[in-house]
């Protein structure tokens, strides 16, 4: 099914790359990197550019969900916004901290794109109602897990998050029909990650994925996939780097929201916590 809520077109061809075919990918490599100029192409020349056949056009515009090219065409017409006005490229470590800075505040409206808000509101009630909340992330996602796992402890509402990929199955089996496994990873593939989905599932918990692609793996064995993704910032390291950076925004909002729902006893825990942090601060 196509996207069709305003300005989530790039967002969601971007969230399906990876499950193309080499010859889709680069068709839609051309999609992401010229949006404006497509408007104005035809498939043939898309094609060309491309390097592949017109009926490849076509077909790669119909694996994204889209009836076929000129409705991609109308749609990504529909989201053009103006011109950008070229700017120098940042030549000190400042100016390109600050460029970052810029580019994320820029690329919002991409990273909340194919975000459903029915399903962020299931995922906040899911967590502040589970019987046992179990974290998992590997790689570069490993971080994550562990920081969400502990900023949730910190409003009252245990969570684990173990970094061995043994102890996250086995704990992920243990799970039970009552409980929630929240598996944060930007490339949807991670076969550890795949592994303690699986062993949730077989437990009967529910599974809930952070992810920057909306076909992998691991969506496949999630209940619930919240997808956000944005623009590279660099052209290189999208699963590095730039899958992350919303990924941690996202749980932040998540937190925030967790908090609010669990009301007056996250407020208490959250005191808690802060006399404990206070005690261990040096002067």
């Amino acid at each position: 099914m196509a996207v069709t809520a305003p300005g989530g077109v790039l967002a969601h061809i971007r969230s399906l790359l990876p499950s193309l075919l080499p010859t889709e990918r680069a068709v839609a490599a051309v999609f992401l990197d010229r949006a404006g100029d497509v408007v104005e192409m035809s498939s043939q020349q898309v094609a060309e550019v491309a390097g592949a056949s017109r009926a490849t056009v076509v077909r790669t515009a119909q694996s994204l969900g889209f009836s076929g090219y000129q409705q991609l065409r109308v749609l990504l017409a529909r989201d053009a916004g103006p011109a950008a006005v070229p700017h120098a490229a940042p030549d000190t470590p400042g100016a390109m901290v600050a460029s970052t800075f810029a580019h994320v505040g820029a690329s919002v409206p991409a990273m909340v794109a194919l975000l459903d808000h029915v399903d962020v509101a299931r995922v906040v009630d899911l967590l502040a109602t589970a019987g046992r909340v179990l974290v998992v992330g590997n790689g570069l996602s490993a971080p994550l897990a562990v920081d969400a796992a502990a900023r949730m402890v910190g409003i009252g509402r245990h969570a684990e998050a173990p970094l061995d990929v043994i102890s996250q199955q086995v704990s992920a089996r243990q799970l039970g029909a009552g409980d929630a496994l929240l598996v944060i990873s930007g490339s949807g593939a991670n076969q550890s990650s795949v592994r303690a989905a699986e062993a949730a599932r077989q437990s009967g918990a529910t599974v809930v994925l952070v992810t920057a692609f909306g076909r992998s793996p691991l969506v496949a064995h999630a209940d619930i996939a919240l997808v956000v993704g944005m623009p590279d910032l660099t052209f290189r390291d999208e699963l590095t780097l730039t899958s992350r950076v919303p990924q941690v925004i996202l749980l932040e909002g998540l937190l925030a929201a967790l908090t609010e729902r669990l009301g007056a006893p996250a407020a208490t825990a959250a005191a808690l916590t802060l006399e404990v942090i206070s005690a261990n601060l040096a002067d």
